[in-house]
C-alpha cells in the first residue's frame, strides 16, 4: 500500500507539472471529529482533467492534544465534479497515515475516504470547503474531518 501511495504521488507530481492548464494549489484547515478531536492544516495539489474528473493529492498535519498524538497524513484522490464557477465535487481517495503518539497501539498505517465538498473560484483565486469521512487501519481515527480553504488557479 505504501508502495502504491507514493507512486500514486509521483505520477499527480509529474501530472501538475507538465501541463499548465486549471492545475491549483489550495492551504486549507482542517477539524477531525473521530474518538478524540484534532485540528491541523494541510496543502492540496489539485489537477482537473476532461473538465468533469480531477485527482488531487495532499499532504497534512493533524495534532490530537487530548491523546498526545500526530498525524501526517498523505494522500490521493479522484473525484467528479461539475465545472462551474461555483464547483460542487465527491470522490473516493487513499492514503497512508504516519502517528506520531506517546501511547501504544497508534502505528503508520493505509487509509480510505469518501469526501463531498464545493469550490467557488473566481479568476485565478478561490475558496474550498468539504467534509471527508475517513477509515484508517483501526478504528480510533475513523470519522469525519472538514476542510477550509484557500486556492491559487493556474
Amino acid at each position: 500500500m505504501k508502495r502504491t501511495v507514493l507512486t500514486l504521488l509521483s505520477a499527480m507530481a509529474l501530472l501538475a507539472c507538465s501541463s499548465p492548464a486549471d492545475t491549483s494549489l489550495t492551504a486549507y484547515g482542517t477539524y477531525w471529529d473521530a474518538d478524540t478531536e484534532g485540528t491541523g492544516a494541510g496543502l492540496r495539489l489539485k489537477k482537473t482533467f476532461l473538465g468533469f474528473g480531477a485527482a488531487e493529492l495532499r499532504g497534512g498535519y493533524v495534532n490530537f492534544n487530548d491523546i498526545n498524538t500526530d498525524m501526517i497524513p498523505l494522500d490521493v484522490s479522484i473525484n467528479a465534479r461539475l465545472p462551474f464557477m461555483i464547483s460542487p465535487y465527491a470522490g473516493v481517495g487513499a492514503g497512508y497515515y504516519f502517528m506520531s503518539s506517546d501511547l501504544p497501539g497508534f502505528d503508520n498505517g493505509p487509509g480510505y475516504f469518501a469526501q463531498v465538498g464545493i469550490e467557488a473560484t473566481f479568476v485565478l483565486v478561490g475558496v474550498m470547503a468539504e467534509i471527508r469521512y475517513n477509515d484508517l487501519d483501526g478504528t480510533y481515527f475513523d470519522g469525519t474531518s472538514y476542510n477550509a480553504g484557500i486556492l491559487l488557479k493556474w
